[in-house]
């Protein structure tokens, strides 16, 4: 099967180099990248440039796993070419639209942006993917990471956020999913409330999911293993959709 690693906001595919060497050998795996993009401005932009990376490629089928943003990017597409998608994963996302206050927040992020440059940003907004116990004992890995994100484009960051403050709900997407859906969430997650996590895990009709404790918004660096144990599972129930 052709599995799709979809990155979230402020990192790139490189997120998914040392947990993708959990993952079952016998598929094919495809990391996106949109990190350096200037040019999109809207979820529906970035959709368009997935499914134009995947005619590529000659991938008809696929299974979406989307980190974050990459889950925003991952719930449209599967709401545009359902045909095209033989299950849906989400680590630390949401199908629910930003509520007035987060897209508040997204306005002041942006002015940050512009105001104090990527490298302060993500300085300042990177730590906050991880829990305080993965941060005391992981320094040099979010430091690693930090010196790679920095040199984002202020202009590619900004777009983002605003794709993401403008995107719409896609609860119908989850509700409506004939085939698997993964969701992981953690506990202890600034950026998707685990309640979140916890009412749309209601909706799915085949769900694998797991809500990880002690865990904030980056469970394949906080939880590897265990992540990919869960997404093995996924994978397999996802190679017995009918097409």
């Amino acid at each position: 099967m052709n599995i799709i690693l979809i990155h979230g906001f402020g990192e790139d595919h490189f997120v998914w180099k040392e947990f993708m060497s959990l993952l079952p050998k016998k598929h094919t795996y495809y990391t996106p990248d949109y990190a350096t993009f200037t040019d999109v401005e809207t979820i529906d932009d970035y959709v368009k440039w997935l499914k134009e990376f995947l005619r590529e490629r000659d991938v008809e089928r696929c299974v979406l796993i989307g980190h974050s943003m990459g889950g925003y990017i991952a719930l449209a597409f599967a709401e545009k070419y359902q045909e095209m998608v033989l299950g849906l994963g989400l680590f630390h996302s949401s199908a629910y639209a930003d509520n007035t206050e987060r897209k508040a927040g997204r306005l002041k992020t942006i002015d940050f942006i512009q105001k104090h440059g990527s490298e302060e940003f993500i300085k300042d907004f990177y730590p906050k993917m991880f829990a305080d116990d993965f941060k005391k004992k992981n320094k040099e890995l979010i430091e690693r990471h930090i010196e790679r994100y920095r040199v984002l484009s202020k202009r590619s960051l900004k777009n983002a956020q605003l794709a993401m403050r403008n995107r719409k709900d896609t609860t119908q997407v989850l509700k409506q999913a004939n085939y698997p859906v993964m969701i992981i969430a953690g506990e202890e997650d600034k950026f998707v409330a685990v309640e979140a996590a916890r009412e749309q895990i209601k909706l799915l009709k085949k769900g694998y999911t797991d809500v990880l404790s002690g865990v904030a918004h980056a469970g394949m660096f906080e939880r590897p293993n265990e992540c990919a144990r869960m997404v093995e599972t996924f994978i397999a129930a996802c190679s017995h959709v009918v097409v």
